[in-house]
């Protein structure tokens, strides 16, 4: 993310508030050896499994660590987002844990399944609203509904709450360290 010219940097401490925001909210992952991979390119490739998040994928670290970290009015006033699937139900999940009213605009394209799964993580603490055939035809129009009722647009990856949460996920931890060499 550019911020006035620059490369945004998060310190240590926005990293480290951002894991602290997610204690009992995304849970460690392992990182497990995938054996099909490791033949074909004659290595050693493990993968970190985000799938075994309670909305099966890494989205809910950003979401969540965005939301979470509103001011009281911006959570009064509620948020809004565009997805095709998995941003969504991060944000569906942080509006129902936080008791936030949430928008959700996705492609009219998106699977039902998806759907599903992001009116279960947010109850009553949500709006689905299918529009569109593609992902900007939704994200344009959240964008929009953002704007003219005042409330806060969660991106899925340009800011700079979603940056921090995704710099401490990317940083290996010792569980992590023991896992691979556990694993070797």
């Amino acid at each position: 993310m550019k911020t006035k010219g620059t490369l945004y940097k998060p310190s240590l401490d926005n990293v480290l508030a951002a894991a602290k925001s997610l204690i009992g909210i995304a849970v460690v992952t392992p990182l497990l050896k995938n054996q099909t991979s490791s033949i074909k390119y004659n290595s050693n490739i493990y993968f970190k499994r985000e799938d075994l998040q309670q909305v099966r994928s890494y989205k809910i670290r950003g979401a969540f660590n965005k939301i979470a970290n509103l001011t009281k009015s911006e959570l009064n006033n509620g948020v809004v987002c565009a997805s095709a699937g998995n941003h969504a139900q991060g944000v569906a999940f942080s509006c129902n844990k936080l008791s936030v009213n949430g928008t959700i605009f996705v492609p009219e394209t998106t699977p039902l399944q998806k759907l599903e799964r992001i009116k279960w993580f947010g109850g009553k603490h949500i709006k689905l609203i299918l529009h569109g055939v593609t992902f900007d035809d939704a994200n344009n129009k959240a964008i929009k509904h953002a704007q003219m009722n005042k409330k806060t647009f969660i991106p899925p990856f340009d800011d700079k709450k979603i940056i921090e949460e995704k710099i401490q996920n990317k940083s290996i931890n010792k569980e992590e360290i023991q896992t691979f060499i556990q694993n070797r």
